[in-house]
């Protein structure tokens, strides 16, 4: 029973120690996309508003963050050190989560304009 218990509490620990060493940057990322979201809504191309493409917006937005993040965290502070990116790292997370808003826009346009054909259909034109 007891290993049962310790097996318990370890795989909770690891969940906690990934939501902490990714949860802040994807949060970051997201609230960077919301800020985007002031400027280009969500809404289809009829004008209509779209939660599920908002919330797969957002989460492209904090997937970028987590991925591209740190990277962007090191490419600045090894061209502008005076910046000190890396004490400060949440503005380049910020920052590194907009370009998922733009690239989850321009896929949801292109599936949108796309609608009613089937995948060979949209493998033809893209060629």
């Amino acid at each position: 029973m007891e290993s049962k218990q310790m097996a318990f509490e370890a795989s909770a620990g690891a969940g906690l120690a990934a939501a902490k060493a990714f949860g802040g940057k994807a949060v970051i990322g997201m609230a960077g996309a919301a800020i985007l979201y002031m400027v280009m809504p969500p809404e289809r191309p009829d004008g209509s508003f779209s939660k599920r493409e908002f919330a797969a917006r957002l989460a492209v937005a904090g997937f970028f963050s987590v991925v591209a993040g740190d990277w962007l965290v090191a490419v600045v502070n090894g061209l502008a050190p005076w910046l000190q990116a890396q004490s400060h790292p949440a503005p380049f997370w910020l920052a590194s989560g907009a370009p998922g808003w733009w690239v989850s826009r321009a896929a949801a346009l292109w599936l949108y304009n796309r609608r009613g054909k089937d995948l060979g259909q949209m493998v033809d034109e893209v060629k």
